[in-house]
């Protein structure tokens, strides 16, 4: 443990409830791959040919790419409102709203009988889904101790990897099986199924409400907490003031839009780019998903328990991105399509380590009282940011028929990631 980060003794430790990783952690890592699912199936249904037939798209890259750009604008717009809602009626019952509104707006892309219908319903999706980040990063800082708050983020953020892993190999399989429109109706059910019940029975706002948390648990992570903290991060939050007027915030949430843009931009157009550009089949390209995110589950998971014991994520957030942004121009250009995909596979991995210890670094640089209303700001900057992506590869690939242009502009995004982190390095965080 790195001197001066407050740790819960070992005699508290022996006899205190593990609620927060036994429940709310599991919680929140299904909800999310459940919403990556509703998310990046459109990136497997707009390569599928059934799809484009039917709804007269084929060729049509910018309505493609707007399907996803709709989505996340409206995943920005409303970020600030659930970030309110987060403040106002707990995180807890923000949840079940957020996923009772995304499950009904899956249902109406199934039943969508043209492209404007199909576009309403994916924006409808995105203004459902905005409530996320507000609501998951309130629930870390109240749930668990500054220490263990690496950890915490990695459990749930390789739900934004898992979801998009078992989206090639699940949303593929019931296309194939049962068409396109059958398989948003699944998506619909399983929001309803399965996250939903976890989030009734299982969360509360605070350890203290919880009524399988013991006094023991409460306090190791009262004791913990950012606030309380000795060392570098409680005494930067200490010095900051304002949160609005704190730089360091604003460095990470430039950085984080910056890394959407590379995420969402390739990750839309990944199934599409291997079928056309690397000449894989449709089921070979949405398969090879599964195994591209699987790596960087495995990266993120890493990536948590190491920045816990060095504590010091932004050295390692600009390494990883500048790493990821060189990788996927490389990618881009190398005539193999196999040693494209492995490039891109360490690409994505590199990327997930920048993103996954800029998440973390929200903890160091934000209070637990201002994550509800920071977040639905910092959502709304990034998502609206990254929104754009998607749309902007339809039309560089419109105008000049190929990826290598589009895929320069995201390799420039992660860049100027790893160019915020500088600072921050610095400063020891």
């Amino acid at each position: 443990m790195t001197a001066g980060i407050a740790a819960p003794d070992m005699a508290t430790s022996r006899v205190a409830t593990r609620v927060r990783w036994t429940q709310v952690a599991p919680t929140l890592l299904v909800v999310w791959i459940i919403s990556m699912f509703d998310k990046s199936n459109i990136s497997i249904v707009m390569a599928n040919p059934d799809f484009l037939r039917e709804m007269n798209l084929a060729g049509h890259s910018v309505e493609l790419g707007w399907l996803a750009s709709g989505l996340f604008i409206a995943y920005g717009l409303f970020a600030p409102a659930w970030g309110w809602a987060v403040m106002r009626y707990g995180p807890r019952r923000t949840a079940i709203a957020c996923l009772v509104v995304w499950a009904i707006t899956c249902f109406g892309s199934g039943l969508a009988a043209n492209y404007n219908m199909l576009l309403i319903s994916r924006v409808a999706l995105g203004a459902g889904e905005a409530a996320l980040f507000p609501l998951t990063v309130t629930l870390v800082s109240n749930w668990f101790a500054l220490a263990e708050r690496g950890r915490a983020t990695a459990f749930w953020w390789i739900g934004t990897m898992i979801g998009p892993m078992l989206t090639g190999v699940v949303v593929t399989g019931l296309i194939v099986t049962l068409g396109w429109r059958a398989q948003f109706y699944v998506m619909g059910v399983l929001a309803l199924a399965l996250p939903l019940p976890m989030v009734w029975f299982l969360v509360r706002d605070r350890p203290e409400q919880h009524p399988a948390v013991n006094s023991d648990e409460a306090r190791l992570v009262q004791q913990g907490s950012l606030e309380l903290d000795q060392g570098a991060p409680g005494r930067i939050m200490r010095a900051a003031g304002n949160v609005w007027r704190n730089y360091r915030f604003w460095l990470v949430v430039v950085a984080v839009a910056c890394n959407n843009v590379f995420f969402w931009g390739w990750s839309i157009w990944l199934p599409t780019y291997l079928r056309t550009t690397r000449g894989l089949s449709f089921s070979m390209s949405g398969y090879l998903t599964f195994v591209i995110f699987g790596c960087a589950v495995a990266t993120i998971l890493a990536v948590g328990h190491f920045s816990d014991r060095i504590f010091r994520r932004a050295a390692l957030a600009g390494a990883g991105w500048a790493l990821g942004g060189v990788l996927l121009m490389v990618a881009a250009l190398v005539p193999s399509a196999f040693l494209s995909v492995l490039l891109m596979i360490l690409a994505l991995c590199a990327q997930q380590i920048g993103i996954s210890c800029g998440e973390m670094l929200m903890h160091s640089v934000v209070s637990s009282a201002d994550m509800g209303k920071t977040q639905g700001v910092r959502a709304f900057a990034t998502q609206m940011t990254g929104a754009l992506a998607p749309a902007m590869i339809g039309y560089i690939l419109a105008a000049s028929g190929g990826f290598t242009g589009g895929f320069a502009v995201l390799s420039g995004a992660v860049i100027i990631s790893a160019g915020c982190m500088v600072t921050l390095a610095r400063q020891g965080l």
